[in-house]
């Protein structure tokens, strides 16, 4: 499997983003090669090429098959080793294709939240996962990251583009994937405090301010920052 496309949207887009915020990581460049699962919470659209420019190691993303329209943009994202996966019901093409990745020693990134989330939906603000994590790390049999993004919904205000405003990555310990007599719900809970935990150390360890944390698109259109 060829990085080729990947590095060159990511390192293109990395190159963009530079002019108009500026990415804090914590640990990205210490994590080792796959096979692994990170999971992050998601904030914005921006997520995911800030969220691969943080890492030295190419990521395989799973995104909604929505994103796959049109062709074109399909083809792109085919070629930067995202996988396509349906939200509406259990996609089991998109777990063998994401399973056949572990397999071949990749990183697998996954939004476990289920979508776009903040305040109280967000798994920062105590919302359950999704636990289709727990079904691939099991399946798979490969350890779970917890990392969060911090910062990103920012550029969702206009006038934040000229302001660069500081966005972080951070990741946390491996997590063993489910036992086979552990329940999956049970199990992303514990994934879960684990994705606060690194939110709430990133927090002090980066002395957050409160604009800078996280807010739905909508609170940042309406306060313009």
């Amino acid at each position: 499997m060829s990085d080729v496309a990947y590095w060159t949207v990511v390192h293109g887009l990395k190159g963009v983003f530079s002019c108009f915020c500026r990415v804090e990581t914590h640990r990205t460049r210490e994590v080792p090669a796959g096979p692994w699962i990170l999971a992050c919470n998601h904030l914005s659209h921006f997520d995911p090429p800030l969220i691969a420019g943080a890492f030295r190691k190419p990521l395989d993303f799973l995104a909604m098959r929505e994103l796959f329209r049109p062709a074109w943009f399909g083809s792109l994202l085919r070629a930067a080793n995202v996988i396509p996966v349906g939200r509406r019901q259990a996609d089991t093409a998109a777990l063998k294709a994401a399973i056949r990745r572990l397999e071949k020693g990749r990183i697998v990134c996954v939004f476990p939240e289920g979508g776009l989330r903040a305040g109280s939906t967000s798994v920062l603000g105590g919302a359950d996962l999704t636990e289709g994590v727990a079904l691939l790390a099991a399946r798979a049999e490969v350890p779970v990251r917890p990392a969060v993004i911090v910062g990103s919904d920012q550029l969702y205000a206009g006038q934040n583009w000229t302001r660069r405003p500081r966005i972080l990555v951070a990741v946390g310990e491996p997590m063993p994937p489910p036992g086979k007599q552990e329940k999956r719900s049970g199990w992303v809970q514990r994934l879960g405090e684990e994705m606060r935990k690194v939110y709430e150390e990133a927090r002090h360890r980066h002395k957050l301010h409160p604009h800078e944390l996280p807010h739905t698109p909508q609170e940042r259109w309406k306060a313009g920052r």
